[in-house]
């Protein structure tokens, strides 16, 4: 009797901890969805972490770089176009998130490794590569 109940806590358990998982990763999506529908940098400024960095074809930027560039550079007319998202948490505080973005000459793939600091997430890194 006692292997069941044992075994019946711990699937009790696992489905619990694969639903936070599930409601993690659904939350960091509607993140990433709002900050790519951003209108300018201030919109996304409290998603970056103080020692955000990121990398694109053009080089690598710290947090100040970044937002000043996302202001100089507007978005693309339109809706935000985002899909196949992936997201692996590698700790209850830590996840990376893979995604496709934009389309025509905006086509590019997404990386951002989230952090929860204060029980916040935000971005500490974003990486984006041409679809080409």
């Amino acid at each position: 009797m006692k292997p069941l109940i044992i075994s019946g806590i711990g699937t009790a358990l696992l489905l619990a901890a694969s639903l936070t998982v599930a409601d993690e990763a659904a939350d960091l999506i509607a993140m990433d969805k709002a900050w790519g529908e951003a209108e300018n940098a201030a919109a996304v400024e409290s998603m970056l972490a103080s020692d955000f960095v990121g990398v694109s074809g053009d080089g690598m930027a710290d947090r100040a770089a970044f937002l000043a560039d996302m202001d100089a550079n507007p978005p693309p007319d339109g809706p935000y176009i985002a899909g196949d998202y992936r997201v692996h948490m590698l700790d209850a505080d830590t996840a990376v998130m893979v995604h496709t973005a934009g389309e025509g000459d905006d086509a590019h793939y997404s990386l951002h490794v989230w952090q929860k600091h204060k029980g916040k997430w935000q971005v500490a890194a974003t990486a984006s590569v041409d679809m080409d």
